[in-house]
């Protein structure tokens, strides 16, 4: 296997990663309401595109074929590298680089939840009992973010067998210049 094919999991990993921690720093730069603003669902474009260029580079290093295991293991890697690094980097922002920021993130949330929770008619008890868990909680710890991080992981699994399978092109077993000469 060439160098190209080895890395293409890895090195749109990467790229997906860096992307994605740019959106979250802009997001930051934006404030609180900014990550909870419906243009920070862009992140979860960011790594499907990284995935499907990098399993077509993957594709295209093997002559324009790629088996759905080849393609599983590209795409699958391009999704847990950009998940670790968004990941890490989104813990270290709440727990290291700016506490404050989480704390404001978690009273936006709360306020967002209260607002969701009111539409639908809910209970003021359930309101003010989902509103206090998201306030009282450390929804941002590193339990927390590793459990994330494992569920995403699973969602991400699911993701990666649905584009394999749609960018897998097997080999053909007889190569059609081989009758002709």
């Amino acid at each position: 296997m060439s160098d190209g094919k080895k890395n293409a999991g890895i090195t749109y990993g990467l790229i997906a990663g860096c992307a994605s921690i740019l959106l979250t720093v802009l997001l930051y730069v934006g404030g609180a309401k900014m990550f909870l603003n419906p243009i920070a669902y862009v992140g979860f474009a960011i790594p499907i595109v990284f995935a499907v260029l990098g399993g077509l580079a993957h594709k295209k290093a093997n002559g324009g074929y790629i088996e759905f295991p080849q393609a599983l293991k590209t795409v699958f890697t391009i999704f847990v590298i950009y998940s670790f690094l968004s990941t890490a980097f989104l813990y270290l922002l709440q727990n290291v680089i700016d506490i404050p920021f989480r704390q404001a993130l978690a009273q936006e949330t709360a306020l967002a939840t209260e607002k969701f929770m009111e539409k639908f008619g809910m209970a003021q008890d359930a309101i003010d009992k989902a509103t206090a868990e998201i306030l009282n909680g450390n929804n941002y710890s590193f339990g927390k973010q590793f459990l994330n991080f494992a569920f995403g992981t699973i969602f991400w699994f699911l993701i990666s067998l649905i584009i394999s399978a749609i960018i897998k092109k097997k080999k053909p077993e007889f190569d059609n210049n081989t009758f002709s000469q």
